[in-house]
């Protein structure tokens, strides 16, 4: 939008349809750890000093909105089936050399509820505690889980496995066969990084920065993760399907070359928290109450992983959902009382 006015407008005239069927008029904002401050930040709330360079009135001064983002730092390691192995689940959801659902999996999916259509893709793994300086793969029972890895039925066409199931798989033709474990450090213990709008537009992308590797010790761990994940795909029971592998590829085998492999490949676990994060109302970098209000704002309230202070040592669907259940208990109780 190329004005204040209309920017103003559609916001007002998003807020009263939200707000249309609540008899106090509240607005329940559930955007995610990246759309929740972006829209926080469109509406005046935020970094005061921030915002006044964009030309956005400040409705509330709260520095912490887009503050605070934690991720899950995530790599992989894939390899090509054998001839003659079971198809990956990506192989057989396409007709060979065309971009086409395969029927065949269509049909199973709705008459039987069967067939690669029933799996999200990465529905196996598990957790597992590695030390840094690990060189044995051994793991430690006792022992906290710093490393998740999740298991694929399917070959990455690129090393970054998001862009690979947003960008790259929708183009590809002739989807090899494989399977990939991503590696995942579910404990990173790198600094936070940053989510900002950059344009009064709420439809420009907010700049995200999310600073992976920052402590060694994350980029160590990493290292260890991805020789274990070769030595699983190395046991019987894969080996037997196992053919080349392409990420990292077999060039790259010294802990050195594995970090540069890190470092280059590095890409989210899609576990983002954190940048409206939850605290007490006289903490000035707190973003919402432990009603979920957004302090210093009437009629406002944030439900989703923003609110997190801290991430998870997993993936966040489950803790989002408690937090969902939270709220409507209590919304349920403020319309009570």
């Amino acid at each position: 939008f190329p004005d204040k006015e209309n920017q103003q407008s559609l916001l007002e005239a998003t807020a009263h349809l939200v707000a249309s069927d609540a008899e106090k008029g509240e607005i329940i904002l559930t955007s995610g750890a990246i759309g929740s401050p972006q829209i926080l930040q469109l509406s005046g709330i935020g970094d005061q000093a921030h915002l006044k360079k964009l030309g956005i009135d400040i409705v509330a001064d709260r520095p912490g909105v887009g503050q605070n983002l934690q991720d899950h730092p995530a790599c992989l390691v894939s390899r090509y089936s054998l001839p003659g192995a079971p198809k990956s689940h990506s192989t057989a959801l396409r007709i060979p050399g065309t971009t086409t659902t395969n029927p065949v999996a269509l049909t199973k999916w709705l008459l039987k509820g069967s067939g690669p259509l029933t799996s999200p893709g990465c529905d196996h793994g598990g957790f597992i505690h590695l030390s840094e300086i690990n060189s044995d793969n051994t793991t430690h029972a006792d022992k906290e889980p710093n490393i998740q890895f999740r298991f694929l039925a399917t070959k990455t066409i690129t090393p970054d496995g998001m862009s690979t199931i947003s960008d790259s798989y929708k183009s590809q033709r002739n989807h090899p066969n494989g399977f990939t474990i991503q590696t995942i450090c579910a404990r990173p213990k790198s600094k936070q990084g940053t989510v900002y709008i950059n344009s009064i537009d709420p439809l420009a992308k907010p700049k995200v920065y999310t600073p992976f590797f920052t402590d060694n010790q994350d980029l160590d761990l990493m290292v260890q993760a991805l020789k274990h994940a070769r030595y699983i795909m190395d046991q019987p029971s894969l080996k037997k399907f196992s053919g080349q592998e392409e990420y990292p590829g077999p060039h790259i085998q010294s802990d050195q070359d594995l970090r540069e492999y890190a470092i280059r490949t590095v890409h989210t676990a899609n576990a983002l928290v954190g940048t409206c994060r939850l605290g007490a109302s006289n903490d000035p970098n707190a973003v919402v109450d432990n009603q979920l209000k957004v302090i210093g704002v009437n009629g406002l309230r944030v439900c989703d992983s923003s609110i997190m202070p801290t991430l998870p040592g997993g993936q966040t669907a489950s803790s989002t959902l408690a937090i969902a259940e939270k709220a409507a208990d209590i919304l349920l109780q403020s319309v009570h009382s």
